[in-house]
């Protein structure tokens, strides 16, 4: 009932949205309709008009956009197509000596496009398409000049279609969205362990078996204990299937790339042919989400089955790039198994890290002689990057670095700006969601090339990408709401030569972007529109702000005690601050904001407690992807969320965390709360050890043992100090849990040091 009355106001949102947006469009040249934006748009007086037929001139229109532009103007627009020698309407040149993708288009007594590729007269028309307004059954065009090239030679979009599947006309739907805005690559998710989707006529269990799971996990996996859904799921693509939809990309120019993942992730193809894993036992396809131990046994079968398996994949994908995945690839089967030991003594190898490399050089030496190139997510890089290998970097930028300093052409793909399967909003209706947090503003932020790298260097980033990983993204209508509008910041990025700024955009997409993408129905997020508090450190207090795009900037916030009993109401704007004084007990506080045009309520929380904004210096510092508010974000009074979405949390990747705070006087400290995460399918563990010292003068020092390490880490004590130091300490990961043999992730949230001055 909770998420149903949700859905009610937020398509009450979306309807005040839009309102709004409308009444500020109307042909509005404010900004340029365009997205991605041009790199010259001059716009003229006036506006030309179409109405029931256009004529074309057939001389200069490439033949597949000849055939592209009669079933977009006749099926969808309802325009007569009328070829003639010379036009008056549409006329389409070939330009040489200009710079690749070059394109431009000039529109005014008619439409002249210039181009300089096949794909660039495609984005010509995708621009004007945008241009295009409709009004009592006439199309109405802007008069201008538009010149525009792309900066990137990689625009992509991946959908991984193994955790939950999508018909071939959601795909087609998906790939539509994703022309209107220039993308060039489509990296298809084709198989993982919880199900294999695509054909292969060699091995016909991996569909009979593999494409269909008997449970799927209700809610976050990390939630315990876990409860499913007994439903029978799956689906597969028939080689036909994959067939029409590569077809159908190609008229839009954009190229399939298919990942058919290896070693690792995968279950489903185990459980189709137990003979491929180490033990050979029959496992069932799994419907829980997260990383296994059992992968691809390392021996000549397992090759002469991916070979075959690539075959008839590479019969399909006439793309450059094949996919092989190489990423989250547990090797504590590989240890115990005598035929991948003997592997490894076969070649030299010195460990299972190597034979992992082995095994991706093999593959990559097999495409190569069928003139195909391997990519491969960053882990393969850990036991050598094989001869012709490119790099998709998840991991932060590392993996992008590494391969372009060995000069090896890499994609960039980082979680903490292109994983659209994270929250992009920090309101707590919110769809679930994995975890993370990735607003708009900043996947508008990301910059694919690392500051680190020569200009040589950089000449090696062909472009980026945004991931969608669906274990919970179970339709159309979620996928569009998780892909869009961040999709069209990132087509900023990857196009824009000189990219406006954040504001700029958002004119773009208030004033003409949401309501064309409310004419396709496609679900957009409304994120951008939610009020956000932000918390800033004062001595001895918080400061709280509020910021909205939705409105004139002035928010009516009812603050409510522990209780829920009203305290105070106000309206604030931007530059108003309200505060949290630190307090000697606990106490909650609730902002409810009900914003003008909407009857959609936003409400936040904020516990005051004795060590609220206290500084503390944190050595190492967190991962930047979990970066938070920096030190800030363990005594800002917001309590990590379950499920954690990220942005509330710190996470580190280490295996010693030392935290030192300074009281300023000798204090009587008579506690501590740490709260931890555990979520064991990403590798976040609690810590195994933890430790508190105290000390008067910081020379002479009493520990405390942490007795009990978990969601709430707590010790009550009566001690004198004014150093505080906490210390916190973890191993590898044992055996027979994911990530086993690597170092665990630590997140945590919040400190809470109970003392008295």
């Amino acid at each position: 009932m909770e998420r149903l009355l949700s859905k009610q106001i937020f398509n009450r949102l979306a309807n005040s949205c839009l309102v709004l947006v409308w009444s500020i469009s109307s042909f509005s040249q404010q900004v340029c309709p365009i997205i991605p934006t041009p790199s010259v748009y001059q716009p003229m007086n006036g506006v030309l008009e179409v109405q029931g037929r256009i004529s074309i001139n057939e001389k200069g229109i490439p033949e597949p956009i000849r055939e592209y532009l009669i079933k977009k103007c006749t099926q969808e627009l309802g325009l007569l197509v009328v070829f003639t020698p010379v036009s008056e309407q549409l006329d389409f040149k070939k330009l040489i000596n200009v710079p690749k993708n070059y394109y431009s288009l000039r529109i005014d007594r008619g439409i002249t496009i210039q181009y300089s590729s096949e794909e660039s007269c495609f984005y010509a028309l995708t621009s004007l398409f945008q241009l295009m307004e409709e009004s009592e059954g006439k199309f109405h065009f802007q008069k201008c000049f538009i010149s525009d090239a792309p900066k990137y030679g990689w625009r992509g979009m991946h959908l991984d279609v193994s955790r939950h599947f999508f018909s071939v006309q959601e795909v087609k739907r998906f790939i539509d969205i994703m022309s209107l805005y220039k993308f060039n690559t489509f990296h298809w998710h084709l198989t993982d362990d919880q199900g294999w989707r695509i054909e292969i006529k060699k091995y016909p269990k991996l569909t009979e078996v593999g494409a269909w799971r008997d449970s799927t996990v209700i809610g976050h996996y990390s939630v315990t204990p876990r409860s499913y859904d007994k439903s029978r799921y799956g689906g597969f693509y028939t080689q036909e299937d994959i067939r029409e939809i590569v077809a159908y990309a190609a008229e839009r120019y954009i190229t399939v790339v298919p990942e058919i993942e290896m070693p690792g992730h995968a279950r489903a193809a185990i459980a189709a042919y137990p003979s491929l894993s180490c033990s050979g036992e029959s496992l069932p396809v799994p419907g829980l989400w997260g990383v296994f131990d059992d992968i691809f046994c390392m021996h000549e079968s397992t090759l002469d089955f991916v070979k075959n398996v690539l075959d008839e994949v590479l019969d399909l994908f006439p793309s450059t790039y094949i996919h092989i995945g190489g990423d989250e690839a547990p090797k504590v089967r590989w240890k115990k198994c005598k035929k991948c030991q003997a592997v490894i003594r076969e070649n030299g190898l010195h460990d299972e890290e190597q034979l992992q490399g082995w095994f991706v050089a093999k593959v990559d030496e097999y495409l190569t002689s069928k003139g195909r190139k391997l990519i491969g997510w960053d882990e393969i890089l850990e036991g050598g990057l094989s001869e012709n290998a490119t790099v998709m970097s998840w991991r932060g930028a590392e993996g992008g670095i590494a391969a372009a300093r060995q000069k090896h052409y890499a994609v960039m793909s980082p979680g903490g700006y292109c994983y659209f399967d994270h929250y992009q909003s920090k309101d707590r209706n919110e769809p679930l969601a994995i975890g993370g947090y990735t607003p708009l503003e900043k996947v508008y932020a990301f910059q694919p090339v690392p500051e680190e790298l020569t200009p040589d260097e950089a000449a090696y980033i062909l472009g980026a990408q945004a991931n969608l990983w669906t274990e919970y993204i179970p339709d159309m209508r979620q996928l569009e709401y998780m892909a869009f509008p961040r999709a069209l910041a990132l087509a900023q990025v990857l196009w824009c030569q000189n990219k406006p700024d954040f504001e700029y955009f958002e004119k773009v997409l208030f004033q003409h972007q949401f309501p064309k993408l409310q004419d396709l129905k496609v679900n957009y997020s409304k994120a951008i529109f939610y009020p956000e508090m932000r918390l800033h450190p004062k001595k001895d207090k918080v400061g709280i702000t509020f910021s909205t795009s939705l409105t004139n900037g002035k928010l009516k916030v009812s603050i409510l005690d522990q209780l829920g009993v009203l305290k105070e109401e106000k309206e604030v704007g931007s530059s108003d601050t309200l505060f949290v004084e630190r307090s000697v007990g606990f106490h909650t506080y609730s902002y409810v904001l009900n914003p003008s045009n909407t009857d959609k309520i936003f409400t936040y929380s904020l516990m005051s407690h004795p060590s609220l904004a206290l500084p503390i210096e944190i050595d190492p510092l967190p991962d930047e992807r979990y970066s938070g508010n920096g030190w800030f974000t363990l005594t800002d009074g917001l309590i990590g969320a379950m499920p954690w979405k990220g942005n509330d949390w710190l996470g580190f990747d280490e295996k010693k965390i030392e935290i030192n705070i300074d009281l300023q006087r000798n204090s009587t400290v008579k506690g501590i709360k740490l709260g931890f995460l555990q979520d064991q399918g990403s590798w976040i563990y609690y810590p195994d050890k933890m430790s508190l010292s105290l000390s008067k003068n910081g020379r002479k020092w009493k520990t405390i043992e942490i007795k009990q390490i978990g969601r709430q880490s707590a010790e009550v004590f009566d001690v004198k100090a004014r150093y505080v130091k906490v210390v916190i300490e973890t191993d590898e990961i044992t055996e027979g849990n994911p990530g086993a043999g690597h170092v665990p992730w630590t997140f945590m949230d919040e400190l809470i040091l109970n003392f008295e001055p």
